[in-house]
């Protein structure tokens, strides 16, 4: 009894809104707009918003059947048992090795990555000076450990905090955007050719073509809340619900804050290169000064800056989570070497499974 309660998670730990959160920290909107809003604009310009919509129309069909089978195999190892109970348990073992390390633990490296050089970044735009970024590079891998061992109620608590401020900061900026730019208001960036400044088919495939590659990465991390369905309430429900409306949410306010940053720098194309061109150059990140503009220098600039570190932050604790229960269930279903299968007495995380994740072990 003592063995099979060690391999136990802790079930109930949350219920809907710990799952809907859990989803929108993975996605990390603070954290994809200060990085990517430059990368869809240089492809899409001022068709970005237009983009992003399509974009999220894409990803919605991808949620859809993420919809349908988490409602039937709730499992921490999610990708692994869809595959096995809809094709065969050998094509479920490959998709569950291939999402863990090819997705998983390579974005778990990645993320923390993302932690020291937008974090670099937001130091830059507040003090004008330049750190080292391997300065930042611990602070995730370490402190995000505490609360995944402490278990995903402690996890999806913190996420909640962080994801609210996030939010919250983007939020303002837009609101304070449309009220300031009311008369500057134009269905251009929901046009094909107004927007992307192309007089071809050809072109304007290409520029939205440029931007969707961009704009898909704004909502990966969304399916990060599958992997906790053993240890939500009424799984068969709050997972795919939560994972459902967390996409639509994240889509919305993309697209907000992209064509909030349009009225803000303007529809022409040398304005859309200029800010580009300030987001690849060495000044500071165009983004934290458009927020700051409206936040307040230098009150607001800082606090959008620590929103984006705790952004990233809020992401390396979803998608470490997600990690180690993939590897936690199929070790548990006899895949993987089994002591990954074992959880904490007393926190019932899957303790060594996360250890297993962690960047130092790379």
């Amino acid at each position: 009894m003592a063995r099979q309660e060690s391999r136990e998670l802790r079930r109930n730990a949350a219920g809907f809104l710990g799952s809907l959160y859990n989803s929108l920290a993975g996605q990390a909107p603070a954290y994809s707009i200060a990085g990517g809003a430059a990368l869809i604009m240089g492809s899409a310009y001022a068709a970005a918003p237009l983009a992003m919509l399509l974009t999220l129309l894409g990803v919605l069909a991808v949620v859809y059947s993420i919809f349908v089978l988490a409602r039937r195999y709730p499992h921490a190892a999610s990708f692994y048992a869809y595959v096995t109970n809809t094709i065969n348990a050998r094509t479920g073992f490959v998709n569950g090795i291939v999402y863990t390390v090819f997705y998983s633990i390579v974005g778990v490296g990645s993320v923390a990555i993302a932690f020291a050089y937008l974090g670099t970044e937001g130091i830059y735009a507040v003090t004008g000076h330049v750190i080292n970024p391997l300065i930042l590079l611990p602070i995730p891998i370490v402190l995000a450990l505490v609360p995944a061992i402490l278990g995903i109620r402690p996890s999806v608590r913190t996420e909640m905090t962080l994801t609210s401020i996030e939010i919250a900061v983007l939020l303002v900026f837009v609101i304070l955007s449309f009220a300031a730019n009311a008369n500057r208001l134009s269905l251009i960036p929901f046009t094909v050719q107004g927007g992307t400044f192309a007089t071809t088919p050809t072109g304007v495939m290409a520029a939205l073509s440029g931007g969707l590659i961009f704009a898909i990465t704004y909502f990966m991390g969304f399916e990060v809340s599958t992997q906790i369905s053993e240890e939500v309430r009424d799984p068969r429900k709050s997972v795919p619900t939560s994972t459902l409306w967390a996409t639509v949410f994240m889509g919305i306010l993309y697209i907000l804050v992209t064509y909030a940053i349009l009225l803000n720098i303007g529809y022409t194309q040398s304005a859309i290169g200029n800010f580009v061109s300030m987001a690849e150059g060495m000044g500071p990140n165009p983004v934290y000064t458009l927020i700051g503009h409206y936040l307040g220098t230098p009150p607001g600039l800082v606090l959008f800056a620590v929103s984006v570190m705790i952004s990233v932050f809020g992401c390396y604790l979803a998608t470490l989570n997600a990690t180690a229960r993939m590897l936690y269930g199929m070790a548990r279903d006899g895949l993987l070497p089994t002591w990954l299968a074992e959880t904490h007495p007393r926190y019932k995380s899957p303790h060594k499974a996360l250890y297993m994740v962690q960047p130092w072990q790379y």
